[in-house]
């Protein structure tokens, strides 16, 4: 009996001891948003995940945590890849200050996908893509 107590204390250590990654944020979707640090943040994609999600993620946060203003643009710093703050397979990374790292804002008028760097989103269409569920084409105009 002593040997299983003994164990189960080595066990709780060893995991007790393991870095344990902070979720900042969960948005309403479900993903979780991290901040990368004063001008990037990062959302935390999960299987299954579309690309709207991820800017639901980000609006979602932008709008609670940052509490900016509906025109605030939130531009794409990196496409989906691994993850800074997780090293999650599946992250996408913003800011809301472009300039501050140096990032070229994408000006062409066709876009093709919509988490090329540089490409931006206000506020509001961002976080628009909440609303969006799987299987239906807007609950906003009723159609099933």
């Amino acid at each position: 009996m002593q040997r299983i107590f003994r164990s189960l204390a080595v066990v709780s250590a060893c995991s007790l001891a393991l870095p344990v990654m902070a979720q900042e944020f969960q948005a309403t979707n479900s993903l979780y948003v991290n901040r990368v640090d004063q001008n990037v943040i990062e959302v935390i994609g999960r299987p299954g995940a579309n690309k709207d999600d991820y800017w639901c993620g980000i609006g979602d946060y932008v709008r609670r945590v940052e509490r900016a203003p509906w025109k605030t643009k939130i531009y794409v710093v990196s496409g989906i890849g691994r993850g800074v703050t997780t090293g999650a397979r599946d992250a996408v990374t913003f800011t809301l200050k472009p300039e501050a790292i140096g990032l070229e804002p994408y000006e062409a008028s066709y876009i093709s996908d919509i988490l090329k760097v540089g490409y931006s989103r206000s506020l509001t269409f961002a976080f628009d893509r909440c609303h969006l569920r799987p299987g239906f084409y807007s609950l906003r105009f009723g159609v099933f």
